[in-house]
């Protein structure tokens, strides 16, 4: 109804021309749904994690210790900053092929409010004290088994992230600035001119030629403006751009897929910071040498590939004919085995028999012991069927 009345009012002339206009603004902006705080960890994830809705956690940040001790004052004070490294990108505003660096944090504090610096890193273990584990999501199944990374995003202000799309489930606390978060639904991916086989838009966000990319004034587009001490969760596969004001440093926590409705009772939480926290794709530089964990790195790229699916974001659900093609096409990259019979491997992940793979049943494969013991059902039913010939 929105884009049908926009279209109408331009028609009638009632509305602008919207071709290089910065993005979002070529229809109104639906406003991103606020509450107060982050909700109960059940509530989250069954009411926006599972159904794919984002949410602004108002203040939810502000108790944070980081939220009054991170001045540069107190980070060049800390022991660490001298010989930590962090990452940065040569340039404020995004384009991906602007170039990275890595430097000390304190050689970063020192130079990014004069010069073109954007620091995009791994939260420093030993700044991980000062930020709690995010209520929303302080559940033990999804500590152990979904975290995947923590990453600062801190500079000086005047940042503009390409359009773009994160496999990952995220939610970003603002702990000092402000920021405007541009947001479309995953199931409008296609109109966001993607690169082929690429997750970003080479549209320019600060000013949308619509002859070359069309597909922009047809989006239904969500806002959120967030202000230091709020969160935002952002979808898996929803695409967006995030614009940056005043010294401005937030940092976000990354979890894997998992669309399972899960129980997680009230005033459980066991965590008070994300130190201890073993992440899957642990991006920190100066973190100690342990290593991904390598028992869920296949399982969680081979649900991620099925999730990653046009299909699966558009309808929320592969059928057998897709999930084969893809199998076959990323075979070697997936690890299935020759002797793997590819429908077996169907017939065994799809619980409930009806042809399709549900979110429900790509979550079950939570480990490479499970995901390697349905390869090997699918191999010993290749046999089977081989010795009955």
């Amino acid at each position: 109804m929105l884009r049908l009345l926009t279209t109408i009012l331009r028609f009638l002339g009632m509305l602008g021309t919207s071709h290089h206009l910065p993005l979002g603004h070529q229809s109104p902006a639906i406003p991103v749904v606020e509450v107060q705080g982050f909700l109960e960890p059940a509530r989250f994830f069954n009411d926006f994690v599972i159904p794919g809705k984002p949410v602004v956690f108002k203040g939810a940040a502000r108790e944070f210790p980081a939220f009054s001790k991170w001045s540069d004052e107190y980070f060049l004070s800390l022991e660490g900053s001298e010989e930590w490294k962090v990452v940065y990108e040569l340039g404020k505003k995004e384009t991906r092929e602007g170039g990275q660096g890595a430097i000390s944090f304190s050689e970063y504090i020192r130079r990014y409010q004069n010069e073109d610096l954007y620091c995009v890193t791994g939260l420093p273990k030993y700044l991980r004290d000062d930020i709690p584990v995010y209520h929303s999501i302080d559940c033990p199944f999804v500590l152990s088994e979904l975290m995947d990374d923590l990453v600062m995003w801190f500079s000086s202000g005047g940042t503009k992230s390409v359009w773009h799309f994160d496999d990952y489930e995220n939610i970003n606390c603002l702990i000092q600035g402000k920021k405007e978060l541009i947001l479309a639904n995953r199931s409008e991916a296609e109109l966001g001119h993607f690169l082929e086989d690429q997750a970003y838009s080479k549209v320019d966000v600060e000013a949308v030629d619509l002859e070359r990319f069309p597909g922009f004034a047809d989006i239904t587009y969500f806002n959120a403006t967030i202000e230091e001490g709020d969160c935002v969760y952002i979808p898996t596969f929803w695409s967006h751009t995030v614009k940056s004001w005043g010294r401005n440093i937030a940092i976000n926590a990354w979890w894997e897929i998992y669309k399972t409705p899960i129980s997680c009772p009230p005033n459980t939480a066991t965590h008070t910071s994300w130190r201890n926290i073993k992440m899957l794709s642990d991006s920190d530089l100066g973190k100690e040498d342990e290593g991904p964990n390598d028992s869920r790195a296949l399982s969680a790229t081979f649900r991620t590939i099925l999730y990653i699916d046009k299909d699966m974001r558009v309808h929320g659900a592969l059928d057998r004919g897709v999930v084969i093609a893809l199998w076959q096409d990323i075979r070697d990259e997936l690890e299935i085995p020759d002797t793997a019979n590819l429908d077996s491997l169907f017939d065994l992940i799809d619980g409930d028999r009806d042809g399709l793979l549900q979110p429900r049943e790509i979550d079950v494969i939570r480990s490479d012991e499970v995901l390697l013991g349905l390869y090997q059902g699918a191999a010993q039913h290749s046999d089977q069927s081989k010795q009955e010939l």
